[in-house]
């Protein structure tokens, strides 16, 4: 398969993500990823390691919306719900909190999102594994999309009731008059729970517990009748002050988190429409910018712009003009000890920002070389930096310019530009933001990948790439963070530390699903004339036959599926035409792990089958076997079981032995 088709099969407009366990190294690793020390770049990124981590994180703080016992009784009743309800509802917490109620401790899940700029592909596309759970959230869907699915959803719960799965499917207030009569039964609605109780339960799951009446103001009401994720958002920055000032009383803190939660857009518009000179405004950029930097830091950076923006010319000498302390306090911005940039509320300068890059569009490429000369000026510390990409970052994101920052990504982290190691942490930083940002963070898997296959790429940034893949990708896009860290394992300096292939084998420990996709890409590129060494040293590692014969989660173990067993013997063949060596080494552990178990043909029968094609390969595997089976560890009852079976494969036995089929397999 080509590469663009395996990125096609891997990297779908679904998110799919099937473990439910964590994510870790492996090895007690604690990577070290940043060069000049500024371990924040990987900033307040909460450990939601997986679906069923992130759904243990949402359950803690869930109020149940009226009307979510008549999705309940759906799902029981259907296998599938259909789930709408008005913006704010909370809609998608729901959805997942309630497949969640019906699901065993081994069920694996999906979660499947719709690409906007890929509506071509088909549900029927997802790939289902007994007692499946998924959540299809359309809320991000055009009409055109949404229509598709509703076509294809009768088919595909066809599929689902064959593999004893349960769907709830997200379904936007604005299409559902398009939902015919078949679908009636399964539609639920819900409203918007309670904002009081949504808060209560995000406070006490982080160990606060509101008195009776201390949500009960009229400032408080009105936020709590904000949607959902305002509600969470206030909860968020309560937590984050009390951490500032854990000795501060919870009211205190409310107010502070209600006063910054503030809408100033208003406020922004008339501050800069007020200000007709090119050199105010510039002001008024920067301090929002670099809020918190310096006086100078400031100075500097709107002066840059204005040279930026061809207005230098327009003004005269500077020393004729008035200075920047008296412009500054002309335009309300304070400069507080010791000569530190202070414009108010927070939310002020969020409000600026917005309604410049809201209300000149043209100025967006300017404002992002301006970036690019601001973070390299002296004045700035590293913390003020990081604040100026986030600011940047979260601006271009928010109007729809990920070129932007991917641009900026390029000028500090991009691999050859090696030179730039003082910025890598901030290419770090902005590529944080965009691997987590729900609707440009394609864009940035996609540099990841990108990356992940250049040749020579620095150690460093490799480090970087395993690290956010591990971290940011691996939690909702399990598949593609296989794809990624196994094109860097690759690549690895094979004198350094192996982390990618570390971090691979991590993933795809603890989850059949993707120690399957590890196993269908080995199958895939092993047979080459040039298969890459590291893909030898991966199979040797992933295809633990101890692994591959485990029962206690499941029944049926993974080496009697059809699909893996023929993924084994197709590396297998390639581990005997070219790395004899290597197959050696680990024919001896199946061996082993074949003499441990009561039916050894789960493992024989895949060797056997690997060396069917060359009588020399079986004469050898029959002599291994033996000379195994003499040895201090060695059973001879392997190798009499492994040569009855290398007759069978040579037509020298008669149907006494059978050779065994995968349905026979089962313990």
């Amino acid at each position: 398969m080509s590469e663009d088709a395996e990125e096609a099969t891997a990297e779908t407009h679904f998110k799919d993500e099937v473990t439910a366990t964590a994510i870790h190294t492996g090895t007690g690793h604690v990577f070290n990823i940043f060069g000049s020390g500024h371990e924040s770049v990987l900033r307040q990124i909460r450990p939601r390691l997986t679906f069923r981590g992130d759904l243990s994180w949402s359950e803690q703080r869930f109020a149940a919306p009226p009307g979510l016992d008549d999705a309940r009784a759906a799902l029981r009743k259907h296998g599938t719900a259909l789930l709408t309800g008005p913006r704010g509802s909370g809609r998608s917490t729901a959805a997942k909190v309630v497949v969640n109620e019906s699901a065993g401790d081994q069920s694996p899940y999906a979660l499947l999102t719709e690409e906007p700029y890929d509506p071509h592909r088909r549900l029927g596309e997802v790939s289902l594994l007994a007692d499946h759970r998924l959540v299809l959230d359309l809320l991000d869907a055009s009409e055109e999309v949404f229509l598709t699915r509703m076509r294809e959803l009768p088919e595909f719960r066809a599929r689902l009731v064959s593999s004893t799965g349960y769907l709830v499917v997200v379904v936007p207030d604005e299409f559902a008059h398009h939902l015919g009569d078949e679908l009636r039964p399964l539609v639920a609605r819900i409203d918007r729970p309670a904002g009081p109780v949504v808060l209560r339960r995000h406070l006490e799951a982080e160990g606060f517990y509101p008195a009776a009446d201390q949500l009960d103001s009229e400032d408080v009401s009105a936020s709590l009748a904000l949607p959902m994720a305002e509600i969470s958002g206030l909860a968020t920055r309560i937590i984050d002050l009390s951490r500032s000032a854990p000795d501060r009383a919870l009211d205190a803190l409310l107010a502070e988190a209600i006063s910054e939660q503030t809408d100033r857009r208003e406020e922004a518009s008339k501050l800069v429409e007020q200000r007709t000179t090119g050199r105010d405004r510039a002001i008024l950029l920067a301090s929002a910018m670099c809020h918190g930097a310096s006086g100078d830091a400031v100075f500097f950076a709107s002066h840059r712009l204005v040279e930026l923006l061809g207005l230098g010319d327009r003004e005269g000498p500077r020393i004729e003009q008035p200075g920047y302390r008296a412009q500054l306090s002309d335009l309300g911005i304070d400069l507080l000890p010791p000569n530190r940039i202070d414009l108010g509320a927070r939310e002020l300068g969020r409000a600026l920002l917005e309604h410049f890059w809201d209300n000149y569009p043209d100025l967006r490429e300017t404002y992002c070389q301006w970036c690019d000369e601001v973070i390299r000026m002296p004045s700035l510390t590293g913390t003020d930096r990081l604040d100026l990409v986030d600011r940047f970052t979260g601006q271009a994101l928010r109007t729809n310019s990920p070129g932007h920052v991917r641009w900026l990504i390029e000028r500090w982290l991009e691999p050859r530009n090696h030179r730039s190691r003082p910025l890598r942490d901030f290419g770090v930083r902005a590529l944080t933001n965009g691997l987590e940002d729900p609707r440009h963070g394609r864009e940035f898997r996609r540099l990841v990948r990108e990356w992940a296959k250049e040749p020579g790429l620095p150690d460093e940034v490799g480090q970087v790439l395993v690290t956010l893949t591990t971290t940011l990708i691996a939690p909702n896009y399990p598949d593609q963070a296989v794809v990624r860290l196994h094109h860097r394992a690759r690549r690895e300096n094979e004198f350094g530390d192996p982390t990618a292939r570390e971090a691979l084998l991590s993933l795809t420990a603890d989850s059949d699903f993707l120690l399957r996709s590890l196993l269908r890409r080995l199958r895939e590129d092993l047979p080459r004339t040039d298969p890459w060494a590291a893909d030898f040293v991966l199979f040797a590692q992933a295809a633990d036959p101890r692994r591959l014969v485990d029962t206690s989660w499941a029944s049926r173990p993974l080496v009697a599926q059809q699909e893996v067993r023929s993924d084994l013997v197709a590396c297998w063949q390639a581990l005997f035409a070219h790395r004899p060596d290597h197959a050696a080494r680990l024919l001896t552990h199946w061996l082993a792990t074949a003499g441990r178990i009561s039916n050894a043909d789960l493992l024989l029968s895949i060797l056997v089958e690997a060396a069917q094609g060359s009588v020399d390969l079986l004469a050898d595997l029959h002599v291994a076997a033996r000379d195994w089976s003499q040895t201090a560890h060695g059973h001879p009852h392997v190798a009499v079981r492994l040569s009855q079976l290398v007759d069978l494969a040579q037509g020298l036995q008669n149907q006494d032995y059978a050779y065994p089929r995968p349905e026979e397999f089962v313990r």
